[in-house]
């Protein structure tokens, strides 16, 4: 099952929302069929945290799966997002997924909650976690790890076994915060597995790249996405000076002022990362509604006005 393993550009899906905060499905297939036309594409993620997986019902999980796999084209894999609290609770919201269109699963970790936090670091829980996964669902899977700063991280070492003995673990969206962690990550793991590049909150993205990838995955690429693809593209290509300038006039910014404000600990900040990309998008004309659920924040009336001014310099607004 490791085979075929996936190169290139996983595309997050948001979602829309009505007057109601309900669902908005026909922007939500007009989105999907939009970042179905990436280059390089070799995903879309549904369910993720961009995605507002925390607040949607478990029958909107399901649904957001089903709209996406009626509209991307056959060819292209549905990820979707999966988390819970209980291990019975996972397992059957994978199998639901897996029944729903889903032809892989991104696995949030099980113990980003308060209780469970000293479990994260124990080598034997996590292995048996996926293990046990792997064998009630049997389908490609990947793992989604934090940073290290978070308490939540897998160790390099965890991660190694995990992938070398459950062969449904396919992929890894590999959030680290520094170059010097990513290097240790890559070097266990390459070749092994098909690791993406995340935004980690920071611009640091760019130096991860070069160091090696199979490609990247970040909701803020939903912003001027044919510059985030076709930056992708060229690091797989090795065309390094090419995407460095790219990355640096067009995409360090959108990097910066998504997560950069929240990194550096301002405490007057309102909307979060998910708001402020729906206005961006609201503002390029993809959705008509920036709206997040309870208990998340919109996005201020400043915060508005300093993403349009984001997107009127770099040319991303329509004409």
């Amino acid at each position: 099952m490791k085979n075929p393993l996936l190169t290139g550009y996983i595309a997050s899906a948001l979602v829309p929302h009505d007057a109601n905060l309900g669902i908005n499905e026909s922007e939500y297939v007009n989105h999907l069929k939009e970042i179905s036309k990436a280059e390089r594409l070799c995903g879309v993620y549904v369910n993720a945290l961009v995605g507002q997986i925390y607040s949607m019902e478990p029958e909107e999980h399901l649904r957001l799966i089903t709209l996406a796999r009626q509209t991307v084209p056959a060819s292209i894999p549905i990820i979707s997002g999966v988390e819970g609290r209980r291990m019975k609770e996972v397992i059957e919201r994978a199998q639901a997924a897996k029944q729903a269109g889903a032809d892989m699963l991104e696995v949030l970790p099980l113990f980003d909650v308060r209780p469970y936090r000293r479990l994260a670091g124990k080598p034997e829980v996590a292995y048996q976690f996926f293990k046990d996964l792997a064998r009630e669902v049997n389908m490609p899977m990947s793992i989604f790890k934090y940073p290290a700063e978070t308490g939540l991280a897998y160790s390099n070492e965890t991660l190694l076994r995990i992938v070398d003995d459950i062969e449904q673990v396919v992929a890894m969206k590999a959030t680290c915060f520094t170059c010097a962690d990513y290097y240790q990550l890559w070097n266990t793991l390459k070749g092994k597995l098909s690791i993406f590049v995340t935004g980690g909150d920071t611009v640091d993205m760019l130096g991860q790249m070069m160091i090696g990838c199979d490609g990247a995955q970040a909701g803020v690429m939903s912003i001027g996405r044919q510059n985030w693809s076709r930056y992708i593209a060229l690091c797989l290509d090795g065309k390094y000076t090419e995407a460095r300038n790219l990355y640096i006039e067009k995409l360090a910014p959108i990097s910066d002022h998504i997560y950069g404000v929240a990194s550096r600990g301002h405490g007057n900040r309102t909307g979060s990362t998910t708001a402020l990309i729906k206005e961006a998008l609201v503002a390029m004309g993809v959705f008509s509604s920036a709206r997040v659920r309870p208990p998340d924040l919109d996005a201020s009336r400043e915060e508005r006005d300093g993403v349009r001014s984001l997107l009127r310099r770099l040319q991303l607004l329509p004409q």
